[in-house]
């Protein structure tokens, strides 16, 4: 016999995303001013109680494509493969691993690893940077042992072109030495019409 009975959304469970099993509260780093705050386990989103601004909690995965909209989190940022994203800022407090195609303007609070399959172009702002052979970036500021979470206006930085504005803003010297003793990443990473170029790096002792 059909029925035609719709239960209330309270006893529809979202089973794409396990909620979490602990009630204590979880310690996020605001990625506009950098300082720590504990959260409920449950929360989305929350206001950060140093500087006031909002904060999108908990990790963001991309498996297909993103255009236009910045993406913030206190978690880590994943861009699969098979994913294009384009966007005039990605900010993130915990981790930044790219494996896609993207043009954005990255600024990462931990740890930034760019995967062999990757096709960057934009810039990148990052505490830490692993690059593996066979990455490509195209035209790309990047900042290793970046400091450069707790200093953006994230509203600002939002409404500018990747590659330019507040984020990008930032003083780029010739490397003296090669960023790897490999020559496939020397010669892959940095490709331009003419062939390998140097690259517009700075590293930060």
């Amino acid at each position: 016999m059909a029925t035609f009975f719709k239960p209330p959304r309270f006893l529809i469970r979202d089973r794409a995303v396990p909620r979490p099993q602990s009630t204590k509260p979880i310690e996020v780093t605001c990625y506009r001013c950098a300082k720590s705050s504990h959260h409920s386990p449950f929360a989305e989103t929350a206001t950060c109680p140093h500087c006031a601004g909002r904060l999108c909690i908990g990790d963001v995965h991309i498996t297909q494509g993103h255009w236009g909209t910045s993406i913030q989190t206190t978690g880590s940022v994943t861009i699969e493969e098979n994913a294009q994203v384009n966007a005039n800022l990605i900010i993130c407090s915990g981790n930044l691993h790219i494996a896609g195609k993207l043009h954005a303007m990255c600024i990462c609070g931990t740890n930034t690893i760019i995967t062999k399959s990757a096709d960057i172009q934009g810039g990148i702002r990052t505490a830490h940077l692993h690059i593996q052979p066979g990455a490509t970036i195209r035209g790309c500021l990047i900042e290793t042992q970046s400091h450069a979470l707790g200093i953006i206006d994230v509203e600002t930085a939002m409404r500018n072109a990747p590659g330019k504005g507040q984020a990008a803003q930032i003083e780029l010297k010739p490397l003296a030495v090669p960023i790897s003793t490999n020559q496939d990443i020397a010669a892959r990473i940095y490709p331009g019409k003419k062939g390998p170029k140097q690259a517009r790096l700075r590293i930060v002792s």
